[in-house]
């Protein structure tokens, strides 16, 4: 076996794993110093795509208010829940394709069935995901229009302004669910500390 015989396997190798390894670590290096540039001349960068998708799937969203260079997040407290219900429902419906193709498995030509274990490989995935939608449900997540607001806190008719604890009526504004709480009291001044100098 000659040199010539060993190099050719060998650069092989080096360039089918050594390759993309090697532009991995080179764009990681050059993303690295383009973001420490941007911090030393000022400029807030922008969050990377492998965060903003780690925290969209948390149920953080970017906020649009904020303008496209702002790098705000608002957090859609039911996000969660209503993704988890949409997976769910995913599961449990490939489960149950499952369970039908598996179900013909036991079927006898003679008009007989027989059922066996390889039902389980549909009936495991179809209670995973009931178990999904079941948890998403008592966590808030609703089967509704996806974009509905759900209203908390009392109703008020459309004709008068709301009203709150000391009479006044509520200017309109941003509010949570349509109420708002009674005005905020002011916090009292601390005691001054004792005069010592006599």
């Amino acid at each position: 076996m000659t040199d010539s015989d060993t190099i050719i396997p060998v650069l092989a190798i080096v360039c089918i794993f050594g390759a993309p390894v090697a532009a991995w670590i080179i764009s990681r290096v050059l993303a690295h110093k383009e973001r420490m540039e941007m911090l030393r001349h000022g400029i807030v960068p922008p969050a990377s795509e492998r965060d903003m998708r780690r925290a969209m799937k948390q149920g953080w969203s970017p906020n649009q208010s904020a303008g496209p260079a702002a790098n705000q997040f608002a957090y859609q407290a039911d996000y969660y829940a209503q993704h988890q219900l949409r997976r769910g429902i995913q599961v449990a419906c490939v489960g149950f394709a499952l369970l039908i193709g598996l179900g013909f498995i036991g079927y006898r030509g003679d008009g007989t069935y027989v059922y066996g274990p390889w039902l389980l490989g549909g009936l495991i995935p179809l209670f995973v995901g009931i178990a999904q939608i079941i948890n998403a449900v008592l966590s808030g997540a609703t089967f509704g229009a996806p974009g509905a607001p759900r209203r908390f806190g009392p109703t008020f008719d459309a004709g008068a302004p709301p009203e709150n604890s000391a009479g006044t009526t509520v200017p309109p504004g941003p509010t949570y669910g349509g109420w708002r709480p009674g005005p905020i009291p002011e916090i009292e001044k601390p005691a001054s500390p004792p005069d010592y100098r006599s």
